[in-house]
């Protein structure tokens, strides 16, 4: 973990150009406090800043990286764990490496290969890189969405940081609500890349390189999980063994000489991580897991035990913290202080305290399990909508559109369940949209106002999906199983990429560690993406060939234990001393309070989840953690 940030253009030659700076890598200490370093240059009319996190004990402070002609300036926050491995060929071809640090192996990729290079290694980052002959910025994020990366863009220039806040310090850049962002908010709990709920601010979507030139920018993909498909073949045990493989691989360059911890649930993809790091002889390893004292201990909470068990079986010095209700509420706001780019759901407040337990032992590197549960089919709800899609949707698309449009005419009259999926089906949209959805499209028109309504395009959540799918079938996956799809799509910016990533980045940085998940290696996540359904989506099991692979790794009580994860009982905590506490929060602050949002449809979701009637959470914890971030983000701004 470190930070980066700069300033490019016209906006350089302003007086408070210098100072903009320093109050920029101010803003990304805590993300970096081992080390700063800076390069300026008035007359090509750049200034790049980077703050360094020393993360393993051989590593020198690896400053900025300029080419050895001169011409490219790297600044960059990320790793390159395989540099061992290029470095040969690098050198072949007239680099000389210096081993300040891996990811000087970036910047002599790009000069052999441009972005195409980078699929040569196995890292994660963001980057800018200045070239001084045409005066263009490039910049650049890893392939999964690891590392953020964000930037403002004027007729005089761009501002690029690791974080919001770090561009809110510049003092050309405002706070300002995008309001065209609320309905896909609304829909994903996210805001799709590049958009941003910040108006003029955007991110760098995962896979991507955004070029700016003469005050233009332009963003190009650079890779993608559809690229070079792996022929499909029936041998469980060629996919079982090549994952094992991929898998310790994996784990093995994430390593670091300086101590280590690891976020533990008990789950599979955790405690498999766990488990290789003690089998590789790592000690002392710290293990980290979170709960809620109420309900810990219930049938589906249970997780602190599974946890335990497995780090008796590895060894590690574990670490656990079991939170009250009252404690997990009162954190809820420290996350939104964090969250500037707004990437929260409940989890955020375990994973705030777990990191904070890693950051209290001197750790600076953490180890976890994000993206094997998207990539490997690890929710039993991915394989029912694999079925439901099979059972009903194919059969439906059928029909003629005229019929389909017929049916979701009268489901709309009746209030149909179904209406979603029917409208889908009668405007030839995609039938599954992502695996956390708070209002749906037919929904959506409850939760914003009419004023809002005439202000934005409340197709925009369709567009997203349409662009997923449209790219999914232009390749060789859009003829495969269907849930080559339902996995692409949960691995895009509007769930794995933003949620999931952007609040680990954040929180993480906050505490000052760098956190690395061997499941998003970019081999082993093509290579698993590529697995066939068969061996995916079996009906009495999730993640059937990953199970298979780390047999022999983890007691088979482990493996094939009911799922579980850092959970968050939400349903719960609404249906008591959460909705106490959110109710002035949802209906009376932020952009309820601003006309934006329907207070009294927030009010009855509110009223009827307390019964416990329905299944609200989701939807009241999405405004609630909007609201918070509008007080916090805009509103405090714009007084101060």
């Amino acid at each position: 973990m470190s930070g980066i940030c700069g300033i490019a253009g016209e906006l350089v030659t302003h007086q408070s150009a210098q100072s903009d700076l320093n109050a920029m890598l101010g803003a990304l200490h805590r993300r970096g406090a081992d080390g700063e370093a800076t390069h300026a240059s008035l007359e090509e009319q750049v200034l790049l800043g980077f703050r360094w996190l020393k993360t393993d004990s051989t590593e020198k402070n690896p400053a900025i990286t300029i080419s050895e002609d001169g011409h490219l300036v790297l600044v960059c926050d990320g790793h390159v764990f395989n540099a061992a491995e290029v470095t040969p060929w690098l050198s072949s071809r007239g680099h000389t490496l210096t081993g300040r640090h891996s990811s000087e192996v970036l910047l002599h990729l790009y000069e052999e290969e441009g972005p195409e290079g980078w699929k040569r290694v196995d890292a994660q980052f963001s980057l800018a890189i200045w070239d001084k002959r045409n005066r263009t910025l490039t910049l650049g994020r890893d392939y999964l969405g690891v590392r953020m990366l964000y930037y403002y863009a004027s007729p005089q220039g761009i501002v690029f940081s690791s974080e919001i806040k770090s561009l809110l310090s510049h003092s050309g850049v405002n706070a300002a609500l995008n309001v065209q962002a609320l309905v896909p908010y609304l829909t994903f709990i996210n805001v799709p890349t590049p958009q941003l709920l910040f108006q003029n601010i955007f991110k760098i979507p995962s896979a991507h390189t955004a070029t700016w030139q003469r005050n233009a920018v332009a963003l190009k993909q650079y890779w993608d999980l559809t690229e070079s498909p792996v022929a499909e073949n029936t041998d469980e045990s060629f996919y079982v063994r090549r994952t094992r493989e991929l898998h310790e691989a994996a784990v093995a360059h994430r390593e670091a000489s300086a101590p280590i911890g690891a976020l533990l649930s008990g789950g599979n993809d955790s405690s498999a991580n766990v488990a290789l790091l003690a089998r590789a002889g790592r000690r002392p390893l710290h293990t980290f897991t979170c709960g809620l004292a109420e309900v810990e201990g219930q049938a589906h909470y249970s997780d602190l035990e599974y946890a335990r068990q497995v780090a008796k079986l590895a060894g590690s010095v574990h670490h656990e913290a079991l939170i009250s209700a009252n404690d997990f509420i009162a954190t809820i706001p420290k996350t939104i202080d964090i969250l500037d780019d707004l990437v929260s759901e409940p989890s955020s407040v375990f994973l705030y305290h777990a990191l904070q337990m890693a950051r209290n032992e001197g750790l600076k590197v953490v180890i976890a399990g994000e993206a094997n549960d998207e990539l490997t089919c690890g929710h039993r709800e991915m394989i029912n909508i694999r079925e439901r899609y099979y059972q009903r949707w194919a059969p439906l698309m059928k029909a003629p559109r005229w019929a389909r449009k017929s049916v979701a005419a009268a489901a709309a009259a009746v209030a149909s369940k179904h209406q979603a999926t029917l409208r889908r089906a009668a405007a030839d949209d995609e039938y599954f949209w992502n695996f956390e959805i708070a209002w749906s499209d037919t929904e959506i028109s409850d939760a914003v106002t009419q004023a809002t309504q005439s202000q934005v395009s409340m197709t925009a959540p369709a567009e997203t999906v349409r662009h997923v799918a449209e790219r999914l079938r232009n390749s060789e996956h859009g003829q495969r199983d269907y849930m080559n799809y339902i996995v692409y799509a949960m691995m895009q910016d509007h769930y794995f990429g933003n949620l999931m990533m952007g609040k680990m980045d954040l929180i993480a940085s906050n505490f000052g560690i760098e956190v690395r998940s061997p499941y998003t290696e970019p081999s082993y996540a093509h290579f698993v993406f590529n697995v066939p359904a068969q061996f995916k989506a079996r009906p009495d099991v999730v993640k059937y060939f990953f199970k298979k692979a780390i047999e022999g790794l983890l007691p088979n009580e482990i493996i094939y234990r009911p799922k579980q994860g850092f959970r968050a009982p939400v349903v719960e905590l609404f249906e008591g001393p959460l909705a106490d506490w959110s109710r002035p929060v949802l209906l009376e602050s932020g952009l309820t309070a601003a006309g934006y949002l329907n207070a009294d449809h927030l009010r009855h979701l509110l009223e009827v989840h307390r019964t416990g009637k329905r299944d609200y959470s989701t939807r009241l914890w999405t405004v609630m953690v909007l609201n918070l971030w509008y007080e916090r983000w805009i509103r405090q701004r714009s007084r101060n």
